[in-house]
């Protein structure tokens, strides 16, 4: 038999002088990529470590981490390896970045001495060319914000840069090696960022509890998850300097990242794709938005819900605890995030989407969807 562990993804907490210390102790030996936006590079005073690694001439640089990346991103930041022949990728940012990080590390091999086009990284994804066996580039990742979970799962999200469709790259080979969390890191995210990639831990969390493969380990683990989330993301929102509210944050984001990663999403995540890629609602916005109404679906058919909604309860209740904390931020409700409501049976049909609504424990039909969508426009 595998035996799979629950997590391969080696975590260590450290500070900015660590972050430092991993640039300017990659030499020849440890040949590196760094995918890090030049924008975060500057403000977190790390540009000089990286441009001596490159003069050196063991490091290379994708500079550019765009949001929810594309199969062009990924053909970018292949451009940007050059002729370095990385051994390991540094990926430092948010999910969006660790996940072209992951995307360069499992396409690397097509990449490697020709040029790769657009059709074929396309072709690439929605055939899942990667699971073949070959070798990929061992990641480091460093997040800068408190949410995603990519860099202790094995999933990356790649946005199709016509706007048809979302591509999940999944594959054992994809966890990071290591996952270094740093919350000074998080010091500087925006109150709009902050709010929507905790509310995205908030779903990854209340998702992996339900998913149908969930278990008891999940389970605790996304309790705590949710409990640290709530108490800390309407704090950390009033008082964005406070290390000490970073930190629980990024415990929280790590453990919801740990809990979904051996459950995958469900509904919320179904449901919000097409928001985001038809309207371009961020990421954790578009999740949140579901996450009440389906929650209550979900209840009958959940084991320990009572635990769960005892949670909820004991912040407010769900649904009062998001609109309090999103407060001034942002009103959440279709309408108020620039969508029309005679959008909404397009949304519909592009919310089913495999492996993600057939993983929640009850089926949700398109009249069901189109009911929790208008409910909260």
């Amino acid at each position: 038999m595998n035996y799979i562990p629950f997590c391969s993804v080696e975590v260590e907490f450290s500070n900015m002088q660590g972050l430092h210390d991993l640039i300017n102790n990659c030499d020849a030996s440890k040949r590196t990529l760094v995918v890090c936006d030049a924008f975060t590079t500057d403000i977190w005073g790390i540009t000089d470590d990286i441009k001596r690694g490159i003069a050196a001439g063991h490091l290379a640089w994708v500079d550019k981490c765009p949001g929810n990346p594309t199969q062009q991103d990924i053909l970018d930041a292949l451009d940007r390896v050059g002729d370095l022949k990385p051994q390991q990728i540094l990926a430092i940012g948010g999910g969006s970045t660790i996940d072209l990080a992951k995307a360069v590390s499992a396409f690397y091999y097509m990449y490697f001495g020709r040029k790769v086009s657009l059709e074929e990284i396309t072709a690439a994804l929605k055939e899942k060319a990667y699971t073949q066996p070959h070798q990929f580039i061992d990641i480091i990742a460093v997040p800068s914000a408190a949410g995603t979970g990519s860099e202790v799962t094995r999933f990356a999200t790649i946005w199709d840069v016509n706007k048809v469709s979302k591509f999940s790259i999944d594959c054992q080979e994809n966890y990071a090696k290591k996952n270094v969390v740093i919350p000074e890191l998080t010091l500087t995210l925006p109150a709009r960022l902050t709010l929507s990639t905790g509310l995205d831990a908030l779903c990854h969390a209340s998702e992996a509890f339900w998913a149908k493969p969930t278990n008891y380990l999940v389970k605790d683990i996304a309790l705590r998850a949710i409990d640290l989330i709530m108490t800390n993301l309407p704090k950390v929102l009033k008082d964005p300097k406070n290390l000490e509210l970073r930190t629980a944050m990024c415990r929280g984001a790590l453990l919801a990242g740990l809990a979904f990663a051996k459950t995958r999403t469900t509904a919320c995540h179904s449901i919000s794709y097409p928001i985001t890629m038809q309207y371009g609602v961020e990421h954790g916005l578009a999740c949140a938005l579901s996450l009440d109404a389906v929650s209550k679906i979900n209840r009958e058919k959940t084991v320990l819900a009572n635990e769960l909604f005892a949670v909820y309860e004991k912040h407010g209740g769900l649904r009062k605890w998001l609109d309090d904390t999103c407060g001034e931020i942002v009103k959440l409700r279709l309408g108020a995030l620039g969508v029309p409501k005679d959008g909404v049976d397009e949304i519909v049909k592009g919310t089913f989407t495999k492996g993600r609504m057939d993983n929640n424990p009850v089926d949700i039909s398109p009249e069901q969807v189109k009911e929790i969508l208008l409910s909260v426009y």
